[in-house]
């Protein structure tokens, strides 16, 4: 099975049978949906929240948006009519989009004593990618201080267990918040899922704030994974199967269940390559290099007004066709560039990406 059928098969309530790891995806899932004017200030059911989104938009609408954002939809039109799904009740609802930043979260109300805190991975706006590669050289990123600010906000008080996940920049979001939330916070955090997420900082990954969540903290990753082996991680790692292999399996769509859980797979030989690439070369530049990389790249999108993923088209080919075009690029951002491209076309049998 995939999510879709899961739903439609699962006629189950949570009373019924308790709360899995695939429900923790069909949760973060959903929080890709800009539910802005439907959920601001109020409480709604996901069946409720789901028939005023699709009055607001129709299917024109629905397909100009990046393959996150359009299975989250697909998801949301399925999950409305499902036992299981269409009567949970969805509050604290945020998005922030700017220049400088892309955070948006929302929390699901599984039962009386527990609730899923969904955080949202990455969506079209290139100031939420400009942010993810930000990671690689600046700790917190505003959307780290943001989720933060979410969970310290609405869980300070109150006596619900909580379940924080996310897929993709979502699940990296949901990890960092519940390492550094307040003590109140974090002592009612059950669980946390990072679904494909990336990792860590080495400065963070050494912390004690890790150390203080690490047995509560799980990272799902399909076995073709690319986003989630980015910056560092331990070894920890649920690898589950996808259907399709490269870049496609990082959509949860793909992810395969028995029963009421994942299918478990090992690692693919290019996900291998790619991990320990990104190591090398992590270690190989530091902070300054890595800030002066991406500013270079992401001046050219602005000189090219490329201000969304959409009019990217996801082309890499098109990135380097920018990047030699212009005639100002640093020469160690073309080296730095020339090394990454390497790790890329290493791990290419498999991810075809180029």
């Amino acid at each position: 099975m995939n999510i879709f059928e899961y739903v439609k098969t699962n006629n189950y309530t949570f009373l019924e049978k308790e709360f899995n790891e695939i429900d923790n995806v069909i949760f973060s899932t959903l929080s890709y949906i800009d539910f802005s004017g439907i959920l601001d200030d109020k409480r709604l059911s996901i069946k409720e929240a789901a028939n005023e989104y699709f009055l607001l938009h129709d299917k024109k609408d629905q397909r100009l948006n990046i393959v996150a954002v359009r299975e989250a939809i697909k998801l949301l039109n399925v999950v409305r009519d499902s036992v299981r799904f269409k009567d949970i009740m969805m509050s604290n609802y945020c998005y922030i989009g700017d220049e400088s930043s892309q955070f948006s979260a929302v929390t699901f109300k599984i039962n009386n004593s527990l609730s899923y805190v969904a955080f949202e991975g990455t969506d079209q706006l290139i100031s939420g990618w400009k942010e993810d590669c930000e990671m690689a050289y600046r700790f917190p990123v505003r959307a780290h201080t943001y989720a933060i600010n979410y969970l310290n906000k609405h869980f300070t008080f109150g006596f619900k267990k909580l379940i924080i996940g996310g897929h993709s920049k979502g699940g990296n979001l949901a990890l960092v918040a519940s390492m550094y939330a307040n003590f109140l916070v974090k002592s009612r955090i059950i669980n946390i899922y990072s679904n494909d997420g990336q990792g860590l900082r080495k400065a963070q990954i050494e912390s004690n704030n890790y150390k203080s969540i690490k047995d509560k903290y799980i990272h799902i990753i399909p076995q073709y994974s690319i986003v989630g082996l980015l910056l560092r991680h331990d070894d920890n790692l649920d690898v589950i199967h996808s259907s399709v292999p490269g870049l496609l399996a990082h959509s949860t769509s793909y992810w395969k269940i028995e029963e009421d859980r994942f299918r478990r797979s090992e690692l693919s030989n290019s996900s291998k390559i790619l991990d320990k690439g990104i190591i090398t070369w992590l270690d190989k530049y530091d902070d300054e290099l890595r800030e002066k990389f991406v500013n270079s790249l992401f001046v050219i999108f602005e000189e090219n007004n490329i201000t969304s993923l959409l009019e990217l088209k996801k082309s890499l080919k098109l990135v380097a066709k920018l990047i030699k075009a212009s005639k100002d690029i640093d020469p160690i951002v073309k080296e730095m560039l020339k090394d990454l491209m390497k790790i890329l076309i290493d791990t290419n049998k498999e991810f075809s990406w180029l």
